[in-house]
Order: C-alpha cells, then structure tokens, then sequence
C-alpha cells in the first residue's frame, strides 16, 4: 500500500479533529450515550499518531460508533416516551372506570335507602335560564311516569314531573320561578314555602317575622304540599333579612347543585299522597 505522506496524513487528522469537536458540542447538547461517544471521538483524535493510516481508520471507527450509539439513543427515547404514554392512557381509564363504579354505587344506594318505590333516570338535557329551568329524562309514560311525581337525586329534592311523553318526561327544578316546595326548618321546625328565583338563591316565604331562623339552619321537605315525602334536603339558610310585612326575608343555598345533576330518582308513591287523596265514590250495588 502506498505510504500517506505527512502533510496529506496532517490535513486529513485536522479535519477528522475538527469534525469531532463539532460532533463533541453537539453530544453536549443532547447529553447521555451521545456525549459520551464523542468524548471518546476527540479523544482518539487526540492522541499522537503513530501511523497515519491506522489514527484516521480508528477515528472513522469512533464515528460510525458515534452514529450507531446516537440511532440507538433515539430509539430508547422514543420507546420510553411511548411507554410513559401507554401509562398514562391506562392510568386515565383507571380513574376513570373507579369513578363510574362509585356513582353507580351511590346511585344504587340512594335508590335502596332513599327511594325504594322510585325508577332511575338519566338526564338527558337541561335548559338552565333565569326564566325556566328544566331538565329531560330518558324516562316517560311507558315506564309509569306521570305528570306532578317528585323527582330526587343524591342529597335532596330536584323538582316535579311537569310533561310526559312515552320514553320521557320533563322536570321542573325546585330553581324555577314558577316551582316550590313546602319546607322546615330542621332546627327549629319552623314551616314555610320554598320558591324558586331562577339563577338566584332560592327564597323561603311565609315564614312569621317571629320565628326562629339562622343563618346555617337546614331546611328539608315537610311533606305538606303531597307531593314531597318529609325529609329530603331543600337548602341551606344563608341571609336572614329585614321582614317584609309580617313574613321574614330568607335566602337559600340549594341543597342540590342544578348544574350537577346527572341521574335522579322519580318517586313513583311518594309518602302521604294516597292518603291525601279524596275518597273514591263507592260503587252503587
């Protein structure tokens, strides 16, 4: 083979060098497998050479490896990144399917104790304006829903069956201005109606101005309009204003977050009402 001479061996191990510094500022940047691999680079480029075919041939070797060990870098990048996404994605269904089977839970739970002569139903769609507040569920006549039942979800009283259809009904929330309930005060058994105010607090009326209520009081179904069993949850008293007239001015907070509501409970007999009914005529013999 025909000797490299000097200065041709010099140029080509300058170069080769330079090259190597290039590839070493990079690998710092990058960090890892790469900048290790360049290191070893300049440092092979480094070293006096005792043959200049033999320094030029391991520095290519150090820069194939360089490559090699790069591609395999990435690879591992781009498979740990997937990983961490797989991971995640299952870690997200995880929650996601623990969550479902406690709603379903405290669904059946309010179903078995709250309830037990009700249906289930789920919301379908709610219009929540200042002037009307209703909501659809995929529940109707077919199912034995029928106009004025009481309708419930976990932690109290929603509203009343306003319109039936086959496979639904419409619910007027306790919210609406044109819905109410009668209601007492838990604490102090002061009776009153409970009316709705649209987007606004709930308001309680015909409460005597002597009567004792406070702020914090809990104010739950009475039972008296037939319509609500006694019991389920209204609101919570949050201003105990100046009266007006011979009534107290009282705001609530509703019991039941409209916006919140995802399934109820229709009741299909609710407490009392077959009692409050008048008599049937007897049959004539």
């Amino acid at each position: 083979m025909a000797a490299v001479s000097p200065a041709r061996a010099n140029a080509l191990l300058l170069g080769v060098m330079a090259f190597a510094q290039l590839l070493l500022m990079a690998a710092n940047v990058r960090g890892g497998i790469a900048a290790s691999a360049a290191v070893g680079i300049v440092g092979a480029a480094s070293r006096p050479a005792v043959s200049a075919e033999r320094s030029i041939s391991g520095i290519l070797l150090d820069v194939v490896h360089f490559f090699r060990d790069l591609h395999e870098d990435d690879v591992a990048n781009v498979k740990l990144r997937l990983e961490v996404t797989r991971l995640a994605g299952e870690l997200e269904r995880t929650k996601q399917l623990a969550d479902e089977n406690s709603h379903l839970r405290r669904f059946l739970g309010m179903h078995e104790d709250l309830a037990p002569k009700s249906i289930g139903a789920s919301v379908v769609t709610a219009r929540l304006g200042v002037q009307s507040r209703v909501l659809l569920v995929d529940r109707g006549s077919a199912d034995g829903v029928r106009a004025d039942m009481a309708v419930i979800a976990w932690g109290g009283a929603v509203g009343r069956v306003v319109g039936v259809e086959r496979a639904f009904a419409r619910v007027r929330l306790l919210s609406d201005p044109n819905s109410g309930a009668s209601g007492v005060i838990v604490r102090s058994r002061t009776e009153g109606m409970v009316v709705g105010r649209g987007g606004e607090p709930m308001e309680m009326i015909y409460v005597p101005k002597y009567a004792d209520v406070v702020v914090g009081d809990r104010v739950v179904t009475s039972g008296l309009d037939g319509v609500f069993p006694r019991g389920f949850g209204l609101g919570r008293v949050t201003v105990v204003g100046e009266p007006v007239g011979a009534s107290k001015s009282i705001r609530l907070e509703p019991e039941v977050d409209d916006h919140s509501i995802e399934d109820v409970l229709i009741l299909l007999e609710p407490s009392g009402t077959r009692l409050l009914t008048p008599d049937e005529p007897e049959a004539l013999p």
